[in-house]
């Protein structure tokens, strides 16, 4: 059971069973739905899933001229590769954003992930955390959450990679659980399907509620850190049973 988001990037799945043992988790392929923001976004630009307007940059002074040319704010800055949940800054103003800019693509604090960045616009609502179960044709949603993510009071704070996290979420209804597995979660895995990549394991749906609907904010490869402590102790069938038809495709 490969859990955490650094080896199935790294193609610890594929390297399994290679060596004919069973797998749980997307191969490398897969996995890059997470391990790049560039990828994912222009996925669902492909396949219209609904997403926030975006730009990608490989270039720190395209991306400073780009947020400096913005009037609105706040503005999401984004590592492409993988940042240990921490590679995202929601910039207040011009002077933020070159900061994150400069720290992120110039500073490498997150390293080679720091080569591209995404920028794009800042969505509002209340946020969405739900998991799947897929092998790479049905999709299963399991129970939604919530999960706390900025370290002070008032979502003042940076983000940090998850504080903690209430089930089920009380703004994800009946009606937007079916919105949701229309627009998004079966356009996505039929999407990485036609990509050659299809998804097989636990996909992590990062929403949020916009007065336009539900929109993605981020995938993850894997159980999410915290969400999986609330959503997986309400599971009613047995893991292992769910674990085994997902890797047997049925």
């Amino acid at each position: 059971f490969v859990a955490p988001d650094d080896p199935l990037a790294a193609g610890m799945v594929d390297a399994l069973q290679a060596e004919g043992i069973r797998a749980f988790g997307p191969k490398a392929n897969a996995a890059v739905i997470e391990s790049s923001k560039v990828f994912s976004k222009d996925l669902m630009k492909r396949y219209h899933i609904p997403t926030a307007e975006y730009e990608v940059f490989d270039n720190p002074a395209a991306a400073v001229a780009y947020v400096q040319s913005r009037s609105k704010y706040p503005v999401v800055v984004k590592a492409d590769g993988l940042a240990l949940g921490k590679g995202v800054v929601i910039a207040q103003n011009f002077v933020e954003a070159k900061e994150a800019i400069h720290s992120i693509m110039e500073e490498k604090v997150f390293g080679a992930s720091g080569n591209r960045v995404v920028i794009e616009e800042f969505l509002t609502g209340p946020e969405v955390t739900v998991l799947a179960f897929t092998d790479g044709k049905c999709v299963k949603p399991m129970v939604s959450s919530k999960d706390h993510k900025r370290v002070d009071d008032g979502n003042r704070g940076p983000n940090t990679g998850g504080m903690g996290t209430i089930s089920p979420n009380p703004h994800y209804t009946p009606e937007i659980a079916d919105e949701c597995m229309r627009t998004i979660f079966e356009p996505t895995i039929r999407a990485m399907s036609q990509e050659g990549r299809p998804f097989q394991g636990c996909l992590y749906f990062g929403l949020m509620l916009t007065p336009q609907g539900p929109k993605v904010i981020e995938y993850n490869a894997r159980f999410g850190d915290p969400e999986a402590q609330v959503v997986l102790p309400r599971l009613k069938t047995d893991f292992v049973d769910v674990i085994n038809a997902t890797i047997d495709g049925t």
